[in-house]
């Protein structure tokens, strides 16, 4: 058996999957084994789990199939986090330092991240759940590396927040804790530990980037099955984060109503057209769906389902670009857009991105950084980079300026006010209790937001608090 497995769990709209990873002797992550399955009806809407009981059930299994393909014990996961209603936004603050003749310790770094996190408004209801450092200011002097080490008066940080909706966070944990650990001969109910949940695109960013990426400035945008996820580098730090209620399954529901066939067809339709674009089809080519209960096969002109898949693609490459003009950083992106999740294999969808950004630098993601030997070639295909990155994330820091307290950590209980104000919740993160989980929806849950909604966003979304027009969702 081996000991130190992380596993991470991606839950997704289109798919659940889980890999089992491990540090190696040279410090790079082998991963063990992977499993997936397609996430069912009403477990999951706009990266949010509404179907707690099933969803725990979805994830026993995998579980359960991981540890016996892998041979392994799973105690340790890393989730996702997503939905439409992630936030993110710059804060800033800074403390005096009791002895400026000694040098800048991790301990401070960890307080003024504490002071940031209870100084900072979330929007009501809101939990925070990450605080990446961009740069520190030591004396007035902007500092964009590690400030450990160095002396001053004043130290001060620009730092990015993201946090998420308080109910549906607490309700994937306890999705996760009525999930018992995989030890063999175990007889007693142990709940899973959630070692930390993360961004869905940050996790990306773990698979995809390496360091010049950051510090050059790029776009992850990881195109899903309800949700396209955006999440903007420069100068080392995470300056916004973005979530478009549009992304592959747009294209599927395209396909369904202009030529009224099943999803199933529709999904298979994607993937055979997504790779031919509409000029090199011929305007005579046919293809058939096959007939359902008797009805004749249909003919459906190959020409028109090319075109509707590049204009949907081109309408979610406007979406993603308008995202990197509202935060600022147009033009500053060196190393350009990097393209994850599984819609990021329709073969057209880079020389539609290049078109629409105007030829930014263009690329879509392959899973290779820090990963040791695998035999597992197809975890290089960029609908695994989330959950790659999960299990990266367990082993490797996500920003190496700062003690990785600072990212995870929430704020000591013993450091908060009697009681707690401007929207922030403490929660207790401790053992499992029996939580009876809710009946499962008989029908799919309505779908929130839309277009308009992420549209009148773009124009009501306050700026930082900290005066910049830079870094804010």
């Amino acid at each position: 058996m081996n000991k130190g497995v992380i596993v991470g769990i991606d839950i997704g709209s289109t798919k659940i999957c889980a890999v089992a990873g491990i540090m190696d002797s040279i410090g790079k992550v082998k991963i063990l084994d992977m499993v997936e399955e397609p996430t069912q009806k009403g477990r999951v809407s706009n990266g949010t789990v509404v179907n707690l009981e099933f969803t725990a059930l979805d994830i026993d299994r995998i579980l359960t199939k991981l540890s016996d393909k892998a041979d392994i014990n799973i105690q340790n996961v890393i989730v996702n986090i997503s939905g439409e209603y992630v936030e993110g936004r710059s804060h800033q603050n800074f403390l005096t330092r009791n002895d400026s003749r000694t040098t800048i310790r991790k301990e401070e770094i960890e307080k003024l991240a504490v002071d940031i996190r209870k100084s900072f408004r979330p929007t009501a209801g809101n939990l925070i759940i990450h605080t990446f450092p961009q740069e520190f200011i030591i004396d007035r002097a902007l500092v964009p590396e590690n400030p450990i080490g160095r002396f001053g008066v004043t130290l001060g940080g620009n730092f990015f927040l993201i946090s998420t909706p308080n109910d549906p966070h607490i309700a994937l944990q306890q999705t996760i804790e009525s999930v018992g650990v995989k030890i063999q001969d175990n007889k007693r109910f142990i709940p899973l530990k959630i070692v930390h949940t993360l961004f869905s695109p940050l996790a990306d960013a773990m698979s995809v980037l390496i360091e010049i990426d950051k510090k050059l400035g790029v776009a992850v945008v990881n195109i899903g099955g309800d949700t396209t996820e955006v999440a903007i580098f420069h100068e080392n730090g995470l300056r916004h984060i973005s979530v478009i209620p549009f992304a592959g399954k747009s294209i599927t529901n395209d396909l369904v109503k202009a030529f009224q066939i099943l999803p199933d067809h529709a999904e298979k339709l994607k993937l055979i057209m997504g790779d031919v674009p509409p000029d090199e089809v011929g305007k005579n080519d046919i293809i058939k769906i096959p007939g359902v209960e008797g009805l004749p096969d249909k003919e459906i002109v190959a020409k028109n389902v090319s075109i509707i898949i590049e204009e949907r693609l081109k309408e979610i490459a406007a979406m993603a670009m308008a995202e990197i003009m509202h935060s600022g950083y147009e033009g500053q992106l060196i190393n350009g857009v990097v393209l994850t999740g599984g819609t990021a294999n329709i073969r057209m969808i880079k020389d539609v991105f290049d078109q629409v950004t105007n030829g930014m630098n263009i690329r879509v993601g392959n899973n290779v950084r820090n990963i040791g030997e695998s035999s597992l070639s197809k975890i290089i295909d960029p609908k695994y980079a989330t959950v790659v990155g999960l299990v990266l994330s367990g082993f490797l820091p996500l920003d190496e300026r700062v003690p990785q307290e600072v990212i995870w950590g929430e704020i000591p209980k013993s450091q908060l006010p009697p009681n707690p104000i401007n929207g922030f919740e403490t929660r207790n993160v401790g053992r499992h209790k029996e939580v009876e989980p809710p009946a499962p929806s008989q029908e799919e849950p309505p779908q929130s937001g839309g277009l308009l909604s992420w549209l009148k966003r773009q124009v009501q979304t306050p700026k930082s608090d900290f005066g910049d027009d830079n870094g804010y969702l």
